[in-house]
């Protein structure tokens, strides 16, 4: 049951959040004339504590609100790790800036998917002046044009943060924006009978860095632009973060390098960096960087491998923070085992988790799944807290 929390007149909504200016019509949407929109009812999710203490969000009339962006996500970031990354580190950036307390999140309803796909084109003096990637680089041939100078800005992912006033009504209190950059630029070139080729180069992280600050300072001045929703940009902080893409072929997804907050009426300044990895269990560079941890897994493997007389594989993505691990998550592929073995193995899965992993604040993740990448069980263990299972039915 969703508790209502505020009734608000439709006039004070497009003004207070700014939203329904920017919907783009699609060709079968009914229109309903503006004296049919009498009131809009805004309601907020529930709260549900959790150790991750989600943001609540917004309701309109009962519906969650798609942000502008939404779909465009998967057309332009190839890592489905990395999306899901970019979008659920983006929430935790904003915790620093708004309290889940006191703010509430809406998908970003600013940015429209125009704007969105033209910011993402290369800048062109004639075709596309809003573009934030580069023009052509110099070469003679098209393949020397873009690796001299590639595409930096994969996607931008826009987030809203609301605030209630005195007056029980729901208004923007600040936005925060993750720029998604490319570590390896990746493109193609037709030739004359029509084939296409495809190249890649890779992108230094000083100037991922120097674009991605390029980047943030223009798209905050576009959203201060007085004649954009009458300023109100002007009057709330604006945080943007950098996200580094993985390369395609990646088993782990990328993460947040930089962040900075622009205040009220002000720019960006003192960009923060952030010290986050991931790193794959098992593998030579978690061997060489966090060989504690690495050996760790090691047992764990070795462990639910003995419990089978058959090789099973089981694989591991650790998170870090200032070279701490912070959630360890695993998990093991089976061919079809019969129910009994795999309550079996979950339950022998919780106790090796507990033996192996001592520091009690590493949040873990268990999964078992069959072929076809079903999941038939779990093992959580939150920081503090003894491990839980579930059995899928």
């Amino acid at each position: 049951m969703v508790r209502r929390l505020g009734l608000v007149s439709l006039t004070g909504l497009l003004f207070l959040t700014g939203c329904f200016p920017m919907f783009q019509q699609e060709p079968d949407e009914v229109v309903v004339e503006e004296s049919q929109q009498e009131e809009q009812i805004v309601d907020i999710v529930p709260r549900v504590s959790t150790p991750e203490n989600y943001y609540q969000s917004v309701l309109y009339d009962g519906s969650y609100l798609h942000g502008q962006s939404r779909g465009f996500g998967n057309a332009v970031v190839y890592n489905r790790l990395d999306l899901d990354n970019l979008e659920m580190g983006l929430t935790q950036i904003a915790k620093e800036q708004f309290d889940p307390e006191n703010y509430f999140f809406r998908e970003g309803q600013f940015i429209n998917r125009n704007e969105i796909n033209s910011w993402l084109m290369r800048y062109d003096q004639v075709e596309n002046q809003q573009g934030l990637n580069p023009e052509l680089g110099e070469g003679e041939t098209l393949r020397e044009q873009e690796e001299n100078q590639p595409r930096y800005l994969s996607h931008i992912l826009e987030h809203n943060y609301l605030v209630r006033s005195e007056q029980g009504n729901y208004e923007l209190g600040g936005i925060v924006i993750g720029l998604s950059m490319n570590s390896v630029y990746n493109f193609r070139v037709e030739d004359e009978q029509g084939r296409y080729y495809f190249y890649e180069t890779p992108i230094s992280q000083e100037k991922m860095e120097e674009e991605g600050q390029r980047i943030a300072d223009l798209i905050v001045q576009r959203l201060r632009d007085p004649n954009r929703e009458e300023g109100v940009f002007d009057r709330v902080p604006i945080t943007v973060a950098l996200f580094r893409e993985q390369p395609r072929q990646s088993t782990i997804p990328g993460n947040y390098f930089m962040q900075a907050t622009a205040q009220p009426g002000e720019g960006l300044e003192r960009w923060q960096r952030m010290n986050e990895r991931y790193y794959l269990f098992p593998s030579s560079a978690a061997n060489e960087d966090v060989s504690n941890d690495a050996a760790s897994f090691g047992q764990i493997k070795d462990d639910i491998q003995s419990f089978f007389d058959t090789y099973v594989g089981v694989v591991g993505r650790g998170y870090y923070v200032d070279n701490q691990l912070q959630e360890l998550t695993i998990e093991v592929p089976l061919r079809f085992q019969g129910k009994a073995e795999i309550v079996a193995l979950t339950q022998y899965a919780a106790d090796v988790i507990n033996q192996r992993i001592n520091n009690q604040n590493v949040k873990v993740n268990l999964y078992v799944t069959s072929v076809g990448g079903q999941q038939e069980s779990m093992v959580v263990r939150n920081p503090g807290e003894e491990p839980f299972i579930h059995v899928f039915e």
